[in-house]
């Protein structure tokens, strides 16, 4: 653990006396909403993931994305502190996890899905996992857990209940793209999935979640698409909730369970503090 992550770590149990403090000062005490964003999960640590799952429960109401989206669209009112469980990518450990964790544990979730990665074949999404989703590796070392999912898996996630939602046709980094390119990697790759799958996408993950990743075109063409738009912002969603500008907290099986409660808590919001409000800002500019 860098330092950094073992002082915010540390300040866990302050953070979480504080905001339980505030809350019942409150006259009309406000449960909180936030997100959850994981990747691929290798099968050494599914146990892991187990654990922090069951230890984020604890203090946390999972909920489903039906009910995330009435909680963040004021249609339901947000009463209590609550999860919404999201995987980007489309990595086959997601669907191993649904079978050896999530099923344990009742937790249904919103799986971000890279459209062109469910049609590769053979030993071609090793290359498109280097190329494409994770940039930094070399094709021979993408370990096997990465391989993508099959429209069978992906299948096998609705009828257990889960959700699926866009995350662009080739994990393109958007804020690159204009015109016709950001209308086929954030609409068209919808498109197809529905057409796949037989279902609605009404949930739309852009790719990288910082802001240079990002713009006010590809949120432009978003929004004609999508009520649910998705960002890798840290942030509780019940204090400016917005269906267009969702902050997600990343966090990793590894991550002990004080560093995770502290992301929680709120221990690292205000270092995305500014890049929602430009986010925001380019959304409040669209016509």
């Amino acid at each position: 653990m860098s330092i950094k992550h073992s002082i915010l770590a540390s300040s866990f149990l302050p953070l979480k006396i504080r905001n339980n403090v505030f809350n019942i000062l409150k006259s009309k005490p406000k449960g909180r909403l936030r997100v959850l964003i994981y990747h691929d999960i290798a099968k050494e640590n599914e146990e892991l993931f187990f654990r922090q799952l069951s230890f984020l429960k604890q203090s946390w109401n999972f909920i489903n994305t039906s009910t995330f989206s009435d909680m963040i669209s004021g249609q339901q009112p947000i009463e209590s502190d609550s999860l919404l469980l999201t995987f980007d990518d489309g990595f086959i450990s997601c669907r191993n996890v649904a079978e050896t964790v999530l099923k344990r544990l009742d937790i249904k979730a919103l799986f971000f899905i890279v459209s062109d990665f469910v049609n590769q074949t053979g030993d071609d999404w090793r290359p498109f996992v280097a190329n494409k989703i994770n940039p930094h590796m070399q094709p021979e070392n993408v370990p096997d857990y990465c391989r993508n999912m099959s429209l069978d898996d992906l299948n096998y996630l609705l009828e257990q209940g889960h959700t699926i939602g866009g995350h662009t046709a080739n994990h393109a980094r958007l804020s690159q793209l204009s015109g016709s390119e950001l209308e086929k990697e954030i609409i068209d790759s919808a498109d197809n999935l529905e057409k796949l799958l037989s279902i609605n996408v009404n949930h739309f993950a852009y790719t990288f979640g910082n802001l240079a990743s990002f713009s006010p075109e590809a949120l432009a063409v978003a929004r004609r698409r999508f009520k649910y738009i998705y960002t890798g912002f840290r942030g509780n969603n019940s204090v400016r909730p917005c269906s267009w500008a969702i902050c997600r907290d990343s966090i990793k099986p590894e991550d002990s369970n004080y560093l995770t409660g502290a992301f929680l808590e709120g221990g690292a919001d205000r270092l995305y503090s500014k890049d929602c409000d430009v986010f925001r800002a380019w959304g409040n500019d669209i016509v």
